[in-house]
């Protein structure tokens, strides 16, 4: 925030006609993507892309700011514009391979992270966010290295040590798996994944007490969210409470008639 503000009191005295030119509209698009208004954001960072379209910052924060609001086309659009402009834009190539995740369409996803990882090997969340590409195609082992990597990098990243220790549960190793989801409850003890992804492990170890005690402090944190229950159900079936079982079943597909979720987490 300290630097928007620098470089926007620069503007200010640098440009005497502002408002006419294209630094004045994207820097406010800036602040209002600060803001959390989009859709002003993109408006003015449309308004800076028209005045002058051979800048890629204009397309970048826009194709951001579109992917951001949903508008899951117009990203990719605007941020294939920028890798074609700057290819060496490894932000660009990165923005491009979460709009092609949020798309479904991996493989493409997979070759911009890995461009970006090319032009910048020290950013940790390009490898976690390839890493869950390797975890999503069956490949645990390339998953594992990505997060491993990415917490070499930046050791206090909850959310590479709970997909690191969800890989590691993929691949039987439900030790190894409760070690990573120790740290990421240490890291954040609010967060309800890493406390169902360590039940999770509990019951593939045949622990199914103490997958329960983390399941209910699951549930405390956000007891709408079906996967737990799910999880809780299955634990009590393995110490033979089907009344029980029965009852956390019901509630996972009350939560989830579709089965989306749950099915999602597994």
């Amino acid at each position: 925030m300290k630097k928007l503000f620098i470089v926007f009191f620069v503007v200010l005295f640098v440009f005497p006609l502002a408002a006419q030119n294209a630094e004045y509209y994207y820097m406010r698009g800036l602040i209002y993507v600060e803001k959390g208004d989009l859709a002003s954001a993109i408006s003015d960072f449309t308004r800076a892309v028209n005045i002058n379209p051979n800048n890629s910052d204009y397309f970048l924060d826009r194709g951001n700011a579109y992917l951001d609001s949903g508008n899951v086309d117009l990203a990719i659009d605007d941020l294939t514009r920028v890798v074609t402009m700057s290819p060496t834009s490894e932000p660009g190539f990165y923005s491009r391979g979460s709009a092609y995740v949020t798309k479904g369409d991996y493989d493409k996803a997979m070759d911009d992270f890995t461009k970006a990882i090319a032009l910048n090997p020290d950013d940790a969340n390009v490898y976690s966010e390839r890493g869950q590409l390797y975890y999503q195609k069956g490949d645990m082992d390339k998953a594992i290295a990505d997060f491993t990597k990415a917490i070499s990098m930046d050791p206090q990243q909850e959310s590479a040590y709970v997909s690191r220790g969800e890989s590691y549960l993929a691949n039987g190793d439900a030790t190894r798996a409760i070690d990573d989801l120790n740290k990421a409850i240490n890291i954040n003890p609010n967060s309800d994944s890493s406390w169902i992804s360590r039940a999770d492990a509990y019951i593939q170890l045949n622990q199914p007490d103490k997958a329960i005690a983390d399941l209910n402090k699951a549930i405390s944190l956000n007891p709408s969210n079906p996967a737990a229950w799910n999880s809780r159900s299955t634990a009590y079936l393995a110490k033979g409470d089907y009344e029980q079982a029965i009852r956390d079943l019901d509630k996972s597909n009350e939560l989830d008639p579709t089965g989306k979720i749950v099915n999602s987490d597994q």
